[in-house]
């Protein structure tokens, strides 16, 4: 069960503290975070990957923490932040559907997480 003491989620929200943060780091940090696989018989399959960043990805978007989007690729804002219109389980929806054109090397990242202000209250717990 994914809470606010989840180590993904503190870094999550910690590195939230000073810039906007990929999909591709929060599955990064869920496929290093071996001590919810020591149990396991073998390694986390990418499914299982898959899985548990959604799940830290809606405890984020469900609790208020964070919200996700892009960046803006208009040449009068560019970097601007544009978050995705609707409730946290369609934005959820979205990413489990795009899920391998989200987290493709093959460009930019296309999907990021900001903190709104409950999650730089939350942030700045972790790193006190």
């Amino acid at each position: 069960m994914i809470t606010l003491n989840h180590p993904v989620v503190e870094e999550v929200l910690y590195q939230g503290l000073d810039d906007w943060v990929g999909l591709t780091v929060i599955q990064r940090l869920v496929e290093g975070e071996t001590a919810a696989w020591w149990k396991a018989r073998t390694a986390p399959s990418p499914q299982d990957i898959k899985t548990e960043t959604l799940a830290v990805c809606a405890f984020l978007l469900s609790q208020g923490l964070m919200r996700a989007g892009e960046l803006s690729n208009s040449t009068d804002d560019p970097g601007d932040f544009l978050d995705w219109p609707g409730e946290p389980d369609e934005i959820l929806n979205r990413v489990d559907r795009e899920w391998d054109d989200l987290t493709s090397l093959d460009h930019f990242e296309p999907c990021w997480f900001r903190s709104t202000p409950a999650g730089i209250t939350a942030g700045q717990a972790v790193e006190a």
